[in-house]
């Protein structure tokens, strides 16, 4: 008789951390919104949208400006959709890698031009051009908490912009760009 009774009794802790891991992974966030809250004070941004498509992947839509130099001088302006695998099956946490395809801006200067009139005044002739981008990044992202509603993401990687150097007259610095991510976000149902 106390067999069965051991027996029932190990059968209902079974089933109660059965249902505690389904209640917990129903209560999982199934999509972040963040930014980089540092960015903002160089007069810069960078923010990204996150969604579950998957028990291991997910869709991510980025955009960012980030500016070089005095008087914002270079700049670049991106807008990237990335699809973003974790290897460990929880999405949304955990390590990550993504690939993502989008469309950047550059701005430089290219020349210092000077013109004579009554007074000799130089100005810096700027460029833009457009063109696509392919990137490539790996990240970790927290959800902390205890309803896990804070997201913190810290990661890096590559971008490949696909601009003709000749077109526009721009001279670009390089076509690779490394990329560095560290957000603060909120994750929700």
């Amino acid at each position: 008789m106390t067999t069965i009774f051991m027996r029932m009794r190990q059968l209902a802790g079974v089933l109660a951390l059965a249902a505690t891991a389904t209640a917990a992974e129903a209560q999982a966030p199934t999509r972040i919104v963040s930014i980089n809250p540092f960015l903002p004070l160089a007069g810069s941004f960078q923010g990204e949208f996150e969604t579950r498509i998957r028990d291991n992947m997910s869709v991510a839509v980025s955009g960012s400006y980030l500016s070089f130099g005095d008087d914002n001088d270079d700049n670049y302006t991106n807008a990237d959709i990335k699809l973003r695998l974790y290897p460990s099956e929880r999405a949304l946490q955990g390590f990550g890698i993504a690939a993502g395809l989008g469309v950047g801006r550059q701005t430089a200067v290219t020349e210092f031009v000077c013109i004579e009139a009554s007074s000799v005044e130089c100005i810096n002739r700027r460029v833009s051009a457009t063109g696509a981008t392919f990137s490539v990044e790996m990240q970790y992202q927290w959800l902390l908490g205890t309803s896990r509603n804070t997201a913190v993401t810290v990661g890096g990687g590559a971008k490949r912009y696909y601009i003709d150097e000749s077109r526009n007259g721009i001279n670009l610095y390089t076509n690779y760009v490394p990329t560095l991510r560290l957000t603060v976000g909120y994750a929700f149902k």
